[in-house]
């Protein structure tokens, strides 16, 4: 039932599943050992049963892998290829080899999973990066060839999914992102469609009236509405619109964060959301109720810097950053509670016990190199703090930048253009989680400059072509401390920063979270911080998978946009005339020639989408007689929305080319 083989330095066990080979090493999972055994006996028997004779010798090489070698380089042209095996392998025959509902929850996990690696050769490895999953194919055995680095007893998802995601990559399969997509729930008292209308019809009515005549009647109704969209399963709808309510609640406060222009883009993506809904249910359309976390086994952690924050939507909490060399990309941790929740204070929170076992606090962990075992990541990168999870603080990050390492290190801001269109670029597209995290490394410093009209500090930064880019701090209660030690931070001895990409009025600028100085690690607005008095560290835990993210994924980053090009400002004129006219209904008079020359000017530069909308509203608030009429009103409400969606939105595609010119 099984084969033994003798290395001069262990022995190998190896059973009709090679998956469950065992060794008498001390290192776990597949090792060495199992791979150069599983490697000759592929040899062996392919050979063998060709009934040519086999020379095959093990050895060793300098960096201690050991690995089969074949003397008969005929027989190596006919061993079967991934492509024979694994390429050919119909739905049939990977349910009688894993069973139905492996077979099933394979296929939903690979939808799920953006990011698959395959590396094909004489054998196969399939990494899934998010999962921190490694499947193998070794030749000779089959579909019980394949091997999976989590070392589940029997055939797990993780090997299915990868003899699919291969085949997805020879073209002989499909997997649909449908698959994913949350179906309505059946009973709801209305349907989406009924749902879809009622957004409409209060949206229309909002601009329709003025949003200068906003009352508490409308947040609650559209809290209403919310509540309605999770009935039939539109989580991204229900976020939205609960922020559209909060919004107004702000400006019913008279609060110095409201603003018409927010409010009326709050307004106009919406629905722009609503219309798209109403034609394509897509999976990134219609969202996720709440995100999942899978385990991912063991993961190495990298510190880098932690901040508090407090977010539009009365939360606040505390987030540490980290550098995940298993799936090579930024990974979080966070705990946060409602603003208004006694017994919970972020920085207090940062200096108390946890994330994980094994670790003091979050403040250590934000400043060392951690091993997690029994980790659990969701598809954002944040990082589960459930108690199972084992942490082993190594030692301090490395912060000093010399030579190569797994950091991903910017010393060019040229870089950051790439990046500026997928996260400024406005529309419904879903922004990459973390995609604003940066690493620099500045050549050098320019002083501190405080601005006290917009209550902002910025300082610039060079890079080796001698390119410039503007730290920035906006003075907030949490950002106090932080503004006052970046103003007087002497930069000798500074190896770089973490920062997030941000665009202010126009300019490309970082927001810098901590600054590495000489071996340790500064976070700006938490090492001077105090904590709250009578505050404690943690309030009541709540299971990961019930966690609701503080931060509103669909609340659209506000661009101020910038005056540098003939375009932009053109855009901001138009941006501007409608918002006058929502701020104060549809029938208040406006100067609808300002409307027709900007829809010219637009046309006449090419763009016409930009240029249709405001015809049509000029044509449409030209008769007084017409808007009388209720629905004549909703019809011209409507025109605005889209109006106004599509001007934002282009005048943030030209902010955003503006602002990354001359980063080259």
């Amino acid at each position: 039932e099984s084969v033994q083989l003798k290395l001069p330095d262990a022995t190998v066990t190896v059973p009709e599943l090679p998956a469950k080979s065992t060794c008498t090493c001390p290192a776990t999972g597949i090792c060495r050992h199992i791979l150069a055994a599983l490697l000759y006996l592929r040899d062996d028997a392919e050979l063998a049963a060709l009934d040519q004779p086999v020379q095959a010798e093990l050895f060793t090489t300098g960096n201690g892998i050991a690995e089969a070698r074949q003397a008969e380089a005929s027989a190596e042209s006919v061993m079967a290829s991934p492509a024979d095996v694994l390429g050919t392998a119909t739905d049939d025959d990977l349910q009688r080899w894993a069973g139905k509902a492996t077979f099933r929850k394979a296929a939903k996990a690979l939808a799920a999973m953006p990011q698959v690696e395959i590396e094909v050769g004489t054998s196969l490895v399939v990494r899934f990066p998010t999962r921190n999953i490694t499947c193998r194919w070794i030749p000779g055995g089959g579909l019980l060839g394949m091997v999976c680095s989590c070392q589940a007893e029997s055939v797990c998802e993780h090997v299915v999914a990868a003899v699919l995601a291969y085949q997805v990559s020879l073209a002989k399969r499909q997997i649909q992102a449908e698959q994913t997509l949350l179906a309505e729930s059946a009973g709801a008292p209305r349907t989406r469609a009924e749902v879809l209308e009622s957004v409409a019809a209060v949206l229309r009515e909002l601009v329709g009236l003025g949003l200068a005549r906003l009352s508490a009647a409308t947040a609650q109704r559209l809290t209403t509405l919310a509540i309605s969209a999770h009935g039939v399963d539109l989580p991204r709808l229900e976020r939205m619109l609960a922020g559209l309510a909060q919004e107004i609640e702000l400006t019913l406060r008279r609060d110095a964060q409201a603003s018409t222009p927010a409010l009326l883009h709050q307004a106009a993506r919406i629905e722009a959301l609503r219309a798209a809904l109403a034609k394509h249910s897509l999976p990134a359309l219609v969202g996720e109720h709440r995100t999942s976390y899978s385990e991912v086994g063991q993961l190495t952690l990298h510190g880098l810097g932690a901040q508090r924050w407090r977010s539009k939507g009365g939360y606040h909490g505390v987030t540490v950053y980290f550098w995940d060399e298993s799936a090579k990309n930024w990974a979080t941790w966070s705990e946060a509670r409602p603003v208004d929740q006694a017994g919970f204070d972020p920085v207090a929170r940062f200096r108390s016990e946890g994330p994980w076992a094994g670790c003091n606090s979050p403040e250590q962990a934000s400043r060392s190199v951690v091993r997690l075992a029994g980790a659990y990541r969701n598809a954002q990168g944040r990082l589960s703090g459930r108690p199972a999870t084992r942490a082993i603080v190594t030692g301090p990050t490395a912060v000093k930048w010399t030579g190569e390492g797994p950091l991903p290190i910017v010393k060019q801001w040229s870089d950051f253009s790439q990046r500026a269109g997928q996260l400024f670029g406005g529309g419904l597209a879903m922004a990459q989680a973390n995609r604003e995290l940066v690493l620099l490394a500045p050549l050098a410093w320019g002083p501190s400059q405080y601005d006290s009209l917009r209550q902002e500090l910025t300082r610039p930064v060079l890079d080796e072509a001698g390119r410039v880019v503007n730290l920035w701090i906006p003075f907030t209660p949490e950002n106090e401390a932080g503004v006052q030690l970046l103003e007087q931070h002497d930069a000798t001895g500074t190896h770089g920063l973490l920062g997030a990409l941000r665009l202010v009025a126009g300019r490309m600028c970082v927001q810098p979270i901590s600054l590495f100085v000489g071996d340790s690690v500064v976070h700006l607005n938490l090492d001077k911080a105090q904590s709250a008095p009578g505050g404690t560290a943690r309030a009541t835990a709540k299971e990961p998978d019930d966690e609701v993210l503080a931060t509103d994924e669909d609340e659209a980053p506000e661009i101020p946009a910038g005056s540098a090009t003939a375009l932009s400002r053109l855009l901001v004129t138009a941006q501007a005339e409608l918002e006058a006219l929502a701020e104060g209904g549809v029938t208040a008079r406006r100067d609808l020639e300002l409307l027709g020359n900007i829809a010219r000017r637009l046309d006449t530069l090419g763009l016409a989408t930009c240029a249709r909308p405001l015809a049509r509203l000029k044509d449409q608030l030209a008769s007084s007689a017409r808007l009388a009429s209720a629905e004549h009103r909703q019809v011209v409400a409507g025109t605005v929305l889209a109006a106004y969606y599509i001007l934002r939105l282009a005048g943030d595609q030209e902010a955003v080319a503006a602002a990354t010119a001359g980063l080259g």
